[in-house]
């Protein structure tokens, strides 16, 4: 024992190597076969798991382009339904001026032409006050205002230059405006009738006269204009089916 342990004590240390077998080394390449196999399992599972990934990717990519390409043709579409609708309320609306404008020239147009006849019609007037009728005429002037007024006491001026006819028409129509009197009014009023001539003469005019009454409050311009723009405005609408029908 002695000995022994001098042995022990005085040598270096060597491992003790359990020799191989055959079991141990088969056992050496079935690990490493499954290290190999799981390897290949992790990197089949990582490019399964990328493959996976990139292919969502794709797909969220590929449905939120979509969605932002149909957003952007909506956009669209309904900026150009946006125009469309604008220009086509402006087409209307220059239409609508075409139309409006179109209506004004020809009622310009009609009216230039009723103008004209009034103009040309106001023209011949000074002829009727050289004629021999103007008294006769003056006459009926005077009797129609007089009765208009329907006053005992009224005053007649005429047109300045015309007085001598005016005064021999204004007395014949005092005595027809007493007939009248007479007839539809009572005889007190009939017999209170005083046609006076009023000297002053109109201011402007071409022939015709005026008759006031009730102190001068009331008065009735019956003059050749007065009458021509009278019927120049109760015949309108038939001359104008006679000139534009």
């Amino acid at each position: 024992p002695t000995c022994a342990c001098r042995y022990l004590c005085r040598g270096p240390l060597v491992a003790l190597s359990t020799p191989s077998t055959p079991a141990s080394k088969m056992n050496d390449v079935e690990i490493n076969q499954q290290i190999k196999q799981m390897q290949q399992f992790i990197h089949q599972e990582a490019a399964e798991k990328a493959s996976e990934i990139k292919l969502k990717a794709d797909e969220e990519f590929n449905i939120e382009k979509l969605r932002m390409v149909e957003a952007e043709k909506a956009k669209i579409r309904a900026e150009y339904e946006r125009k469309e609708k604008q220009i086509e309320v402006q087409k209307r609306i220059s239409q609508s001026n075409e139309v409006r404008l179109g209506r004004l020239r020809c009622l310009k147009a009609r009216d230039d032409a009723m103008q004209a006849i009034l103009a040309e019609t106001a023209a011949k007037l000074p002829s009727l006050t050289a004629g021999s009728g103007y008294t006769s005429l003056l006459e009926k002037l005077i009797l129609e205002a007089l009765i208009r007024i329907d006053e005992a006491k009224v005053s007649v001026r005429g047109v300045a230059g015309q007085a001598p006819a005016a005064q021999k028409a204004c007395t014949a129509a005092a005595a027809k405006y007493k007939d009248w009197a007479a007839k539809n009014k009572d005889a007190a009023f009939a017999s209170s009738i005083e046609v006076a001539w009023d000297s002053s003469p109109l201011a402007a005019g071409i022939g015709g006269v005026e008759v006031s009454g009730f102190g001068g409050k009331i008065s009735l311009t019956n003059t050749l204009q007065s009458r021509l723009m009278l019927a120049y405005e109760t015949r309108l609408p038939k001359l104008r089916a006679a000139l534009f029908a």
